[in-house]
């Protein structure tokens, strides 16, 4: 099994609780062989020292190339953008998992690792709010926090280039998801919410997603399952300042935080049709 991720320094410690959970969840046997790549930028040696420490499956490192500089970042991080390359940063050319560092996982991935994927070149769950870059769009709309690779079929397409393009032509307020869901418009398997699932509070979760902010590393009341992986990690001591770490967030910040998408939209827009109209 090959899982994929990525993640910067201010997400480390969201990393470290999703590798804990890879490391405690991730089989049900515990004798699956699992390969961990994660794409990094700004993270030091003595930190990736202590990430490796959250797991027994042995990590493979990869820095993030500068090839993004054209595409959009609201957030100012381009790493989303490394799922559109998948076989630059891990080699891999059957099958691969995709979870975002604000995953935690609970149950094991050998059911989405053994996936038929019926001739569709990826798996993902749908977004539970739809088309944020337009909101009366009916038609299914996936989330790319967790997504299963059909690596053999992605490179005959060649949909790392497609995709690419896709991403310079169009200015999407979701960056990588934007692009994947257009380029990949009703060529998705889709998986059940369990594997992708936005509810913090269900238990029934294979795969539980932080989407929405605060993350829980910036909550004085983090979720109590995440809480559980990261205290079983060299950060465990990280817990102490979670409460006060963004004390002097204003609500109003917390609010434009969730709201930034919303208020970027018409920015975007008018962003993507200079752009088209320099073409």
């Amino acid at each position: 099994m090959h899982i994929f991720t990525a993640a910067d320094r201010t997400y480390i410690l969201g990393l470290a609780a999703l590798l804990k959970s890879v490391d405690l969840n991730v089989s049900q046997s515990g004798e699956e062989q699992v390969k961990i790549s994660v794409v990094s930028t700004r993270i030091y040696s003595q930190q990736k020292e202590q990430l490796q420490n959250c797991c027994k499956y042995q990590i493979e490192w990869q820095e993030l190339q500068s090839n993004y500089d054209q595409l959009l970042s609201v957030s100012g991080s381009k790493l989303p953008y490394v799922k559109l390359e998948p076989r630059k940063y891990t080699k891999e050319t059957e099958r691969l998992i995709w979870l975002d560092s604000d995953t935690i996982v609970l149950g094991s991935l050998q059911p989405l690792w053994n996936l038929d994927f019926q001739t569709l070149p990826i798996a993902a769950a749908a977004n539970v709010w739809g088309n944020p870059n337009n909101y009366q769009d009916r038609n299914p709309y996936f989330n790319s926090g967790v997504l299963v690779y059909n690596m053999k079929l992605w490179e005959e397409e060649q949909l790392s280039e497609k995709l690419l393009q896709n991403a310079r032509t169009h200015v999407w307020g979701d960056r990588d998801q934007g692009a994947l869901n257009s380029v990949l418009v009703g060529r998705w398997k889709q998986l059940d919410q369990i594997w992708n699932n936005y509810k913090t509070d269900d238990r029934s979760s294979k795969v539980m997603h932080f989407i929405s902010r605060p993350k829980p590393w910036e909550s004085s009341a983090p979720n109590q399952l995440w809480l559980d992986m990261l205290s079983q990690t060299p950060f465990k001591d990280e817990l102490k300042k979670i409460p006060n770490q963004f004390k002097g967030l204003s609500s109003f910040q917390v609010k434009y935080k969730r709201l930034d998408r919303w208020l970027s939209e018409p920015i975007l827009k008018f962003k993507s049709y200079l752009k088209q109209q320099k073409r």
